[in-house]
């Protein structure tokens, strides 16, 4: 049976130093982040003696496996599935677990000057594990929302699966880093609400993204969901405020519009800030994830305009496409 490791190498050894730094200057704390270690601890083992979706349960050949449970998920959907593996259930318990034990090394880094010197290793363990909780709702998502027949459905249900059982994304090495630089290259360029061609002519000029993201761009422009969805990533705003903004702009005849201009309108027509800016940049772009999620599932519910998907989940699926299309390429040549 697949294992989830509790800890890599790399936070075992951050966890071990951080354990003795404050073991010298603050045994309370010392004994707090001991305590949580073993928390998080016990809900790995608590996950590893599951039975694995990945296998037919505890070797009793009862007809459940991966095959069925992944027509389970395409056919109903997320939300249908009410006899969910313990191991899917656990493992989610275990990554917010372990989220709250690198959050607190966090909190707690200001309390000692060795402490301080490990804080960039502690923000990078909180953002990987933020990632893979992220991705876990992406894929969740998707798969909820197909309509059965896409190409890139068993591949995702696949993968959805294997991370129920390692607790790792597949894309995570493609997905996590791309998404980390469009949303760094999006607090280094200063977008203004213009014509639709010119948000997306303004990603590609962007010398800061990679070839993939570029491929992204380029090939998806002209899918008008996708499209909106870039523009509420970019911009910060709902599509329902960016509207509200280009009828104002038309009627008034102007081209561009500052954000303190922006923000003025909407807060005298009743509309709320659609990004706070509190945290670090990993806390914002999930909280704008699940932002833009609600308001896309909110419009396919309602058949309403603007985008029904995240600009992470039209990404996401991209990924799938592609890999889907180079592995009938190399069937072809063989």
């Amino acid at each position: 049976m697949q294992q989830i490791a509790t800890f890599n190498l790399k936070e075992t050894d951050l966890l071990d130093r951080c354990e003795a730094i404050l073991t010298e200057s603050s045994p309370t704390l010392a004994s707090h982040l001991q305590g949580l270690r073993s928390d998080v601890r016990l809900l790995s083992e608590i996950a590893n003696r599951s039975p694995s979706p990945n296998s037919d349960f505890n070797g009793q050949r009862d007809g459940r496996s991966w095959r069925t449970l992944a027509e389970k998920l395409k056919n109903q959907g997320i939300d249908a599935v009410v006899n969910l593996p313990v191991k899917a259930v656990v493992g989610r318990s275990f990554l917010v677990s372990k989220l709250h034990l690198f959050g607190f090394l966090e909190k707690v880094s200001h309390t000692d000057g060795r402490l301080l010197q490990l804080q960039s290793g502690m923000e990078d363990c909180y953002h990987d594990i933020l990632f893979d909780l992220m991705a876990e709702d992406l894929y969740i998502s998707v798969i909820s929302e197909s309509k059965g027949g896409e190409p890139w459905l068993h591949r995702a249900t696949e993968e959805l699966i294997r991370m129920w059982d390692y607790r790792t994304s597949a894309n995570k090495k493609e997905f996590a880093p791309n998404l980390r630089k469009l949303w760094s290259v999006r607090h280094t360029i200063v977008p203004v609400l213009g014509t639709l061609r010119g948000t997306v002519e303004l990603m590609r000029l962007s010398f800061g993204l990679s070839p993939m993201w570029h491929s992204f761009i380029l090939s998806q422009a002209k899918k008008e969901g996708m499209t909106h969805a870039l523009e509420e990533y970019l911009f910060s705003l709902s599509y329902e405020q960016i509207s509200l903004l280009r009828v104002y702009m038309q009627e008034k005849g102007i081209a561009a519009i500052s954000r303190a201009q922006a923000m003025e309108l909407l807060l005298q027509c009743g509309e709320t800030a659609f990004e706070k800016g509190e945290g670090s940049s990993a806390i914002q772009l999930y909280h704008s994830f699940l932002q833009r999620q609600t308001l896309a599932k909110g419009r396919r519910l309602t058949q309403s305009k603007g985008p029904h998907r995240s600009l992470e989940e039209y990404f996401l699926i991209y990924l799938w496409e592609v890999e889907e299309k180079e592995e009938e390429g190399k069937v072809g040549k063989e």
